[in-house]
């Protein structure tokens, strides 16, 4: 599935990676091993950017901790690394607070850098979070959806004002359930939302976290969809601490791992071959996307290649690019898809239907722009 090797030569391009690393409450070990593997792939079957290699000076773990956050951006803007690269990171602001004045290139995954400067947004997380969602809900004629997430201002602030826009372009009410980090057993905030009604509920999470929600949802036998984001699934673990695992769960993703599709092939080869973990869920897609995203965007670039110049080429990628795990979804930074987000790259989300095991099949790209719009006037 890797192809022949072309390895690359000469000077490399040298990124950082923030994750929220490994804690008891977070274990984003996947990611972080995805992140390198992508790398590794790129250099070793790609040519590297334009002939020279990647390098990841340094895996900077944030924890979920805004202190973290801001002393991994300030080791970032202290090496001599080109731009940081990142995944889904609840104190995505901490970070970009210091890249952005910097003038440091940041690739995210994140809502709230979608308007700050110097910053980029590969996939349509607006879709993924709120979009995507909103558009099902429409779609069945829903009148109301709750959605579960982390009680952390950068979650749910962001949630409450993309979904107030989302879901009311849609014609649906939507209310944001905030559960502590940490909590245990979820039943309680559970029971609290089920109180207003709703036609169903969306999860916003990493796989910890989901997991305590999904229980507390099938242990109440709530029969209602479930849209939960890619990032929730875990593995075979957490699956089976859930009664009926994920199956016929919907999913919103960023990331497709739809068994069928080539991209999908080429990722499970690229973690079979250069990591020790093996993890493919999770957030194990998104370090292997944003790393292998930076390099396809970066795509035909010729030149000096420092900050400035990757910041000046992310701001006008001159054409779109195949969105790595996008199900046929493309990027082109630059380009505004999305008016109340400049810095999102891609006009779609994706959503798929997820077996037992997490698996996702059936994933298809989704256009949600019309409804990411401000009303008239």
């Amino acid at each position: 599935m890797l192809g022949k090797e072309n390895k690359a030569t000469g000077a490399p391009i040298k990124i950082g990676i923030s994750s929220l690393g490994k804690s008891p409450q977070i274990d984003n070990t996947g990611e972080m091993e995805a992140a390198r593997a992508a790398a590794d792939y790129v250099n070793d079957y790609l040519g590297g950017v334009n002939g020279r290699p990647l390098e990841i000076v340094d895996v900077c773990q944030t924890k979920a901790q805004p202190s973290l956050a801001r002393d991994c951006a300030n080791k970032f803007v202290q090496s001599d690394a080109v731009a940081v690269l990142s995944g889904p990171e609840p104190n995505a602001t901490a970070i970009v607070d210091v890249t952005s004045k910097s003038k440091m290139p940041f690739v995210n995954f994140n809502p709230d850098t979608v308007t700050q400067p110097n910053s980029y947004v590969l996939p349509n997380t607006l879709a993924f979070l709120v979009g995507a969602p909103a558009a099902y809900a429409q779609e069945q004629g829903f009148k109301k959806v709750s959605i579960v997430t982390f009680d952390v201002p950068s979650a749910v602030e962001p949630l409450k004002q993309a979904g107030a826009l989302a879901y009311g372009n849609a014609g649906v009410k939507s209310d944001v359930v905030a559960v502590p980090l940490g909590t245990a057993d979820q039943t309680p905030q559970i029971q609290a939302a089920l109180k207003g009604d709703p036609d169903m509920f969306s999860i916003v999470g990493d796989p910890a976290f989901c997991t305590g929600a999904l229980k507390a949802l099938r242990t109440l036998n709530v029969d209602k969809p479930i849209m939960v984001v890619g990032q929730c699934i875990g593995d075979s673990a957490l699956a089976s601490q859930i009664p009926g695992g994920y199956d016929g769960l919907l999913v919103s993703t960023e990331t497709s791992t739809d068994p069928g599709q080539e991209e999908t092939k080429v990722f499970d080869a690229v973690i079979d071959k250069y990591t020790d973990a093996k993890i493919k869920t999770g957030t194990a897609p998104t370090g292997y996307q944003v790393v292998l995203g930076f390099a396809r965007a970066l795509s035909g670039m010729t030149g000096t290649i420092d900050r400035r110049t990757v910041a000046a080429y992310l701001g006008a990628m001159p054409s779109p690019q195949p969105m790595p795990l996008g199900a046929g979804s493309t990027f082109q930074c630059g380009s505004k898809p999305v008016a109340i987000a400049p810095n999102i790259c891609s006009p779609e989300g994706m959503v798929g239907i997820a077996r037992a095991d997490g698996a996702l099949t059936d994933v298809k790209s989704v256009d949600v722009t019309d409804l990411l719009q401000l009303p008239p006037g």
